[in-house]
């Protein structure tokens, strides 16, 4: 009995404290619940304030709405070159919109917190202290211009500079602070700096390039002994002249000029005709041959200069070999130009040999002119001109007399190496050569050669191949004989087979 009444009263206490539990928490939800709405009604009633205070707010005067720190203001201007300055410490509150109207002088700054205003007078003030308004400073525009380069001619862009148009600068500063804006990039202003008169995408300028470039665009790769030299417009376009204006134009004087003395100088560099040579002399070594003679590398300067003018004037684009007169048997590195072929004879030693592949395929003492100022045998680097044989040679011409000659004398191999008549023949009349009979009975200028030797010579030689001669001892020359003519005429008679010879 006792455990149960124990077991009702147990049951009791839980039911009383799950009340007390449940009623707690329904106060605390009807405590937050009225909190809650109470917070709610202020914010409304803060928001129908505020709205209120708003409305009326349109009614105030100018000076009511003002909320704004006119310190607190200010415009930062950034200008070309980089540099930037602050526009502040010129503004105030309006003391009232009808007087701000009437004075002409003073501007307002449009503000969402209010209005400020500010002097004209005090703007261009204070805009006048900048460093980059001060003239000095400054750097005028350059307008866009046509310079010559290595390669040729190209458009130099304009030159911005940093000089300001101070009206245009006042009005865009304006502008921007009628808007209460807070930066003001100068460059993207109009009109605020010097612009250059012309441009570099100018219409004319871009023409007097195309011309230029076209005057100029030729290019003339020349294959010359040993190298290539190349005419183009890294060189013409110096030929053209430059104007005060600074513009070029083509006079046509002047490059002509310029034409023909390059291909002067083409010339003077590569001819090597009537030059001094370096020769290899057989049993003595290396000597210097004098530049006299036919033989040697040779430009066509007039036939030159027609082509180049023509190729010039076209825009030609070319790689060839000069106009030549002639050119040279062999390579300009192979012995001199003179090859392995060829000829040499020593006036002094009075002996010659044939060079065939750089070896001596034969040899032969000879009798060469005699030595005085008519007869003598020109020493140079000439050529065989021509190989003939059952020639007649002819002597001096008797004046007076047509067709007598001093002496006739018909030859059964005929090689001549001057356009003066001296060559390489037989001379069977002779019965001894070399030494020194020469000196005082030599030939008129030919250089005599054993019957045999003339014949073998006459079958390793070619025509055109270099001819050798030279004097390895120093020497003097007679006077001429009373009379003799000191150059012959050489010639080939079609009718007769016969030659004027030296």
């Amino acid at each position: 009995m006792k455990k149960k009444r124990k077991k009702q009263k147990n049951r009791m206490l839980l039911l009383l404290t799950a009340v007390f539990v449940f009623g707690g928490l329904l106060a605390a939800y009807g405590i937050l619940s009225l909190a809650k709405s109470g917070k709610e009604d202020q914010m409304a009633q803060a928001a129908a304030a505020r709205s209120a205070a708003e409305g009326e707010a349109e009614n105030l005067p100018e000076t009511v709405k003002q909320t704004v720190d006119p310190a607190d203001y200010q415009l930062t201007l950034q200008f070309r070159n980089g540099d930037f300055q602050t526009v502040k410490g010129i503004f105030r509150e309006p003391p009232s919109a009808t007087a701000d109207s009437s004075d002409g002088n003073v501007r307002t700054v449009v503000l969402p917190e209010g209005n400020l205003v500010y002097r004209t007078s005090d703007l261009k003030q204070l805009l006048d202290s900048f460093l980059e308004l001060q003239e000095s400073g400054w750097t005028q525009p350059e307008n866009a211009r046509i310079e010559k380069q290595d390669s040729g001619f190209v458009i130099i862009p304009e030159t911005p500079g940093t000089a300001l148009n101070r009206d245009a600068l006042v009005s865009a500063v304006e502008q921007a602070l009628s808007g209460g804006r807070e930066t003001l990039d100068l460059e993207q202003a109009q009109d605020v700096y010097a612009q250059p008169a012309v441009k570099q995408d100018n219409a004319d300028l871009q023409a007097q390039l195309a011309q230029l470039n076209q005057i100029t665009g030729a290019s003339i790769t020349y294959r010359l002994p040993g190298e290539e030299v190349t005419l183009d417009g890294s060189t013409t376009s110096g030929w053209l002249t430059q104007n005060a204006d600074g513009t070029w134009t083509r006079d046509d004087a002047v490059w002509n000029q310029h034409v023909s003395d390059f291909v002067s100088r083409l010339a003077a560099d590569h001819d090597t005709i009537n030059r001094d040579r370096t020769f290899p002399a057989t049993g003595i070594g290396n000597i210097t041959v004098k530049g006299t003679g036919y033989y040697g590398y040779e430009i066509d300067e007039p036939a030159e200069t027609a082509q180049l003018t023509q190729e010039l004037d076209s825009g030609t684009v070319t790689t060839r070999e000069p106009c030549r007169v002639q050119t040279e048997y062999a390579a300009r590195d192979d012995n001199s130009g003179i090859g392995q072929n060829y000829v040499e004879i020593d006036l002094s030693r009075q002996h010659l040999w044939v060079y065939r592949d750089g070896a001596v395929a034969f040899e032969t003492d000879v009798v060469s002119g005699t030595m005085n100022e008519s007869y003598y045998t020109p020493e140079g680097v000439y050529k065989i001109l021509d190989k003939k044989q059952n020639a007649t040679l002819l002597g001096d011409a008797i004046p007076g007399k047509k067709d007598y000659y001093t002496y006739t004398q018909p030859v059964s191999y005929w090689m001549p190496f001057t356009y003066t008549g001296i060559g390489l023949h037989d001379a069977s009349w002779r019965g001894a050569f070399g030494g020194d009979i020469y000196v005082s009975d030599g030939s008129h200028g030919c250089v005599n050669l054993p019957a045999a030797a003339a014949a073998q010579i006459f079958n390793l030689v070619e025509i055109q191949e270099p001819v050798v001669c030279y004097y390895s001892q120093s020497y003097s020359l007679a006077s001429a004989p009373e009379g003799q003519q000191t150059e012959g005429v050489y010639y080939n008679s079609a009718d007769s087979g016969a030659v004027q010879a030296g």
